[in-house]
């Protein structure tokens, strides 16, 4: 049994965060995503992936998680999906997000997935801060 730090909301127990820790700028977390989770049966059931949209969100949570705010999308300037996440193969993300700039109401990143020492996903974005 691991302990959690943080459940998400994107579906419920999808993924759990394992650890996080924010340096200055920079927000590191290893994500644990759940290889049984129903939406692998949908996405897709002979090649299961963790479907790209669910990334997106892994980056908002994690950055909403280190603010302890929400936050909504303002713009994504650039999203680019460079391999696929099969949980049959591995079960563990690394995240990485940098901030670039932060106001009250705003806050500017650039974010990285990882498993296996591969990318995942690149991404760059801003969000609104609601709270």
């Amino acid at each position: 049994n691991r302990n959690y730090i943080f459940e998400l909301m994107l579906v419920s127990n999808l993924y759990r965060i394992l650890n996080q820790q924010q340096e200055g700028t920079v927000i590191r977390a290893e994500l644990e995503v759940d290889p049984l989770h129903d939406i692998f049966k949908g996405h897709f059931p002979s090649v299961p992936v963790l479907p790209g949209v669910c990334m997106v969100q892994c980056v908002k949570e994690v950055l909403e998680s280190a603010l302890n705010k929400k936050t909504q999308l303002k713009k994504a300037d650039m999203i680019k999906f460079l391999t696929m996440l099969n949980p049959q193969e591995s079960t563990l993300i690394v995240t990485e997000i940098v901030i670039r700039e932060q106001t009250d109401s705003e806050i500017s990143f650039q974010a990285s997935l990882k498993s296996n020492n591969q990318f995942l996903l690149k991404y760059t974005g801003s969000l609104y801060i609601l709270n």
